[in-house]
């Protein structure tokens, strides 16, 4: 019988933790704007019979799993886990051609003279050559 109980205690922290990793997975894809997805996902991770809710507020999305443990040394115990993640902007394609890389200068135009574009132009050098009055 304590075996038995110790048992099923074993598998409720498995499955808590199973709980946790599904409500996270369920959140990431709800927040990229997939919630059929999340469902899928979370139940993937879940035992037959687990609840998978995901619930959009605003700029946050909530996904919430409850399952039940196997077994029925523990009746009543449902264990679940919450997850919440802000969502993602969509992703939106650049007008031209891919951003540079991080600590690399953007390209430059090949219309545009690259002495123009560094800064403001300086007006004409005047040598010292002695041009003093006497």
């Amino acid at each position: 019988m304590v075996l038995g109980v110790v048992l099923a205690a074993m598998g409720a922290v498995v499955l808590q933790l199973r709980c946790v990793d599904a409500a996270t997975e369920a959140a990431r894809f709800a927040a990229r704007g997939d919630e059929d997805g999340a469902r899928l996902a979370a139940q993937r991770l879940l035992p037959g019979g687990a609840e998978v809710v995901v619930d959009v507020r605003g700029d946050d999305v909530v996904a919430r799993v409850r399952a039940v443990p196997l077994g029925s040394a523990l009746p009543g115990v449902r264990v679940g886990a919450e997850a919440l993640a802000s969502r993602e902007p969509s992703p939106v394609a650049p007008a031209e051609g891919p951003d540079p890389l991080p600590g690399e200068p953007p390209e430059v135009d090949a219309g545009t003279d690259p002495a123009s574009a560094s800064g403001p132009a300086s007006g004409p050098a005047v040598s010292g050559g002695g041009g003093g009055a006497r």
